[in-house]
């Protein structure tokens, strides 16, 4: 089977944002359910793992419980206001509950490192996350990742005004080219028809 590399929130983000891709999204939605499905021999199990709390992989997801139970809470209060109070005890308590359930999104970050890397080459990247530069990668990453998305933000900004700009100029210039040929037009005639009376 081909080896995949795959996210599972990019993979969310593709499902979710592009209906035009649902082929694709249906087939990247099978293959990770292989991937987190599947069960890894001992050895690539215990590389993976390591992988997983070396990288701060698992860190990253750490706000996902929370997050989904403050979308609950909003989607509850919403359909029934008058229950707020109920609501926020009886979704952080359902919450709370479900915290046990973290340890399975390790194995599956686990499984998703494994389908994208041999284990001899998951050995060399413990290798280097268990450096002293590997360690302030994996701590800087997260920081770095965000830094970076903004930076491309501002860049992809500044070069949406510049097309903006160009295309409105070429454009009006286009636009003023037809008019003055327009204008060409209608008195070549007329200059035309003048020396004849």
């Amino acid at each position: 089977m081909k080896r995949l590399l795959a996210a599972p929130l990019v993979l969310a983000a593709v499902i979710f944002s592009a209906p035009a891709y649902a082929q694709d999204a249906s087939d990247e939605a099978t293959a990770l359910r292989e991937i987190i499905q599947n069960e890894l021999p001992p050895r690539t199990k215990e590389l993976a793992d390591r992988l997983v709390q070396i990288t701060g992989t698992a860190r990253l997801f750490d706000t996902l419980l929370p997050n989904i139970a403050d979308e609950a809470k909003n989607s509850f209060i919403r359909a029934n206001p008058q229950m707020q109070l109920g609501i926020i005890a009886v979704v952080d308590q359902v919450a709370v509950e479900l915290v046990s359930r973290r340890p399975e999104l390790d194995r599956y970050l686990a499984r998703v490192w494994a389908s994208g890397f041999t284990d001899d080459e998951m050995q060399v990247l413990i290798e280097f996350y268990s450096s002293e530069t590997g360690q302030k990668f994996a701590q800087t990453h997260g920081q770095l990742l965000a830094v970076q998305t903004a930076a491309a933000e501002e860049w992809a900004k500044s070069v949406a005004a510049d097309l903006d700009q160009r295309v409105r100029e070429e454009l009006r210039t286009a636009a003023e080219a037809d008019q003055r040929a327009l204008e060409g037009d209608v008195a070549g005639p007329a200059q035309e028809e003048a020396p004849q009376q």
